[in-house]
């Protein structure tokens, strides 16, 4: 039979089976994707590289290490299990008679049926996104070498010397499928620099992505023109907002919130508060944006264009007169129009995190606001600005996102010790609800914090307006351990206060105060890899002491000490709208994170050694046009000052001809 006459599960099979060792199977199956474009796709099987990064992981790892106990007498396995750490997982099916004649058979079976249950109980996806899930890529992101490229930090000027000031912010503006397109920072100057992120199959030396784009005028988000910052630095994270159905952009500059055309850079609003912006929520049309001030909440509306005033002015009591009277006067209160903002009884919010409206319903509102404070509060749109009910955390929340998928706690504890079936994991998954994923500070260490939100009751957390009530509900975590419907990370999330976190793939990345990005499972705890920012990390390689030392080293594995800036903000290039929706595929390499640092820079974090872009090749090609204009101009001023002299030259000739002789003819002597 020919091989193309072959079936793509034998092909793999013979791909794959033939290899002496497993941990040269990454490399091995990568190259033999080079062979043909049938095996480009054959390579990529989801099986395959599903099972790989189970092999790789720490749930394996520890799987691994309970069999080789299991092996031992059973004082020697439970020291060994005292010293590590490691606690005993359910004993696996045996054969009844190893002296039957189909027991070799049996073993083998119930071998693949344990393997196969292990599989389950580890695997993150959901099977709403399994459709979509490449864990080809998913082995590139827990594996690879990670590379930072810088965005463009020249071209202030039409020769493109200048270099742009710090970036005080950044938003995404995405397609409609959920991939990124333009990177939207404010600069210190009060300007707006655009970049180029869409991804690109070109060669990065080829690609434009990374490269600035367009930048506005200096002051153009500010009315101040003179001075060398224009704008304040006000130390706000979450101070832009990227409409991409609308092609709009909020963007938060002090007291004020700009409303910018992003098609065309024009300003279309311009609105004032009394206190400072420190958060606006994600702006969707036509779901209202979420302003928070310092002490209030509002609701801001783009295509309400009537409101006069959106922060209450401050008013002063005169004593005496009709003043006086006009106090005990509360005619005016009662007939007074409801107030359009929420008063904050601490300061400080954050983050603000909108859920989806046509989520199940799960007894809690639509908005999240976190912060300074100590609570995590709860708001309906529907009955704005009343307090639908707070969370306790007890921890100071820096950043807020979500997953559009159940959080388990009693489920995701049996599965992390493979108690589960493949069928209960299938059962438990399938429920439907959201996870708010809170990252902040407890104590002076990180906490990473999951609260599941979900119709089942035994699944949800439920806002309650009692400060203490859901602290001693039977649906709670508190305090950082326990049971319930959260969890709290603040053992083994970092050593520093968390400033960002999102999600990406079928991980959660989080930045802390020690300049390092940090990856885990979705259960909040299993760390997976780590990598530190630098200004030369593209040449240096990266870290890796999230994870435990495998019997059987990646074959990307790399090490090398890295220290930098710290990561103020992570935006993936992919929208989270993408996770819960089966229309588009992600394609390979699209997947990457977009990071604001603390010195004013963006970058983009990619996977692989062909991720990201060339700057060196920018570079030389500034250097090329502006050597190349400067020969220019030297050779239009060679050639002007020859044609003078030349012309000089000819006129001297002409004069020099007929010297002394006027009115005779050359050539009329003898």
């Amino acid at each position: 039979m020919a091989l193309p006459a072959l079936p793509n599960e034998l092909l793999l099979q013979i791909a794959t089976c033939k290899l002496p060792h497993s941990s040269t199977v990454p490399l091995d199956v990568i190259r033999i994707s080079l062979i043909a474009r049938r095996f480009v796709f054959l390579t990529q099987d989801y099986n395959c590289w599903r099972a790989r990064c189970y092999q790789d992981s720490r749930a394996a790892t520890r799987r691994r290490r309970e069999q080789l106990l299991s092996q031992q007498p059973d004082n020697l396995a439970a020291l060994a299990r005292a010293v590590s750490g490691v606690s005993g997982l359910p004993s696996s099916p045996v054969v009844s008679n190893p002296n039957a004649p189909n027991a070799e058979m049996q073993a083998h079976r119930l071998a693949s049926q344990e393997q196969s249950r292990a599989l389950a109980n580890w695997d993150p996806a959901y099977p709403t996104e399994k459709v979509k899930v490449n864990f080809y890529q998913e082995y590139i992101h827990r594996h690879a070498p990670i590379k930072v490229s810088w965005f463009e930090t020249h071209g202030g000027r039409a020769d493109g010397r200048e270099e742009l000031p710090e970036a005080s912010g950044a938003g995404i503006l995405y397609d409609s499928d959920g991939r990124a397109q333009r990177l939207f920072a404010p600069l210190e100057d009060g300007s707006i620099a655009i970049w180029d992120s869409t991804h690109s199959q070109s060669r990065p030396e080829d690609s434009t992505q990374g490269r600035l784009v367009a930048r506005s005028p200096r002051g153009f988000l500010s009315s101040r023109r003179t001075g060398g910052s224009i704008v304040r630095e006000t130390g706000v994270v979450e101070c832009v907002s990227i409409d991409s159905r609308q092609q709009r952009g909020f963007f938060a500059v002090e007291n004020g919130l700009v409303q910018v055309d992003l098609s065309t850079l024009q300003i279309i609003s311009r609105d004032n508060f009394v206190w400072p912006v420190n958060a606006i929520s994600e702006a969707a049309h036509p779901t209202p944006l979420t302003v928070g001030t310092t002490y209030h909440l509002h609701l801001l509306d783009p295509r309400d264009r009537t409101r006069d005033s959106l922060d209450p002015s401050p008013q002063i009591d005169h004593v005496g007169g009709p003043q006086l009277e006009r106090r005990h006067d509360i005619s005016h209160l009662i007939n007074a129009p409801p107030p359009q903002y929420a008063v904050l009884s601490q300061p400080g919010p954050l983050s603000i995190l909108h859920l989806p409206e046509d989520r199940a319903w799960d007894g809690n509102g639509d908005i999240w606001v976190a912060g300074r404070f100590t609570h995590l509060l709860n708001y309906d749109r529907r009955f704005f600005p009343r307090l639908r009910g707070t969370v306790h955390s007890g921890a100071r929340i820096s950043s807020l996102t979500s997953l559009p998928f159940p959080f388990i706690p009693r489920e995701r504890n049996l599965m992390q010790s493979n108690q589960l079936s493949v069928t209960q994991v299938t059962d438990a998954k399938s429920i439907l609800g959201t996870t708010i994923i809170a990252a902040g500070e407890y104590k002076g260490k990180g906490s990473l914090e999951l609260y599941g939100l979900s119709p089942e009751p035994e699944y949800t957390t439920l806002s309650t307006d009692s400060f203490s009530g859901l602290g001693r509900g039977r649906f709670s975590m508190t305090g950082g351990g326990g049971g319930g419907n959260c969890a709290q990370n603040r053992q083994t999330a970092s050593s520093s206060k968390l400033l960002s976190v999102a999600a990406h793939g079928l991980k959660l990345v989080y930045s802390d105060g020690d300049a390092k990005l940090k990856w885990v499972e979705r259960d909040g705890f299993t760390p997976i890899r780590e990598f530190s920012i630098d200004p030369d990390a593209d040449a240096r390689g990266f870290i890796d002491q999230g994870h435990e030392a495998d019997p059987e080293p990646s074959v990307f594995a790399t090490g090398v000490d890295n220290s930098g800036d710290i990561v103020q903000k992570i935006i993936p290039t992919l929208h989270r709208s993408t996770l819960a929706s089966n229309e588009y595929t992600p394609r390979l390499h699209e997947d990457s994170l977009v990071v604001w640092t603390g010195d004013g820079r963006l970058g983009m974090v990619g996977f692989g050694k062909h991720s990201g872009w060339r700057e060196d090749a920018w570079i030389e090609r500034a250097e090329q046009s502006v050597e190349e204009a400067e020969r220019k101009g030297e050779e239009k001023q060679y050639g002007q000052k020859m044609r003078e002299a030349l012309q000089w030259q000819a006129d001297e000739a002409r004069f020099m001809s007929g010297l002394g002789l006027p009115f005779v003819a050359r050539g009329s002597w003898s």
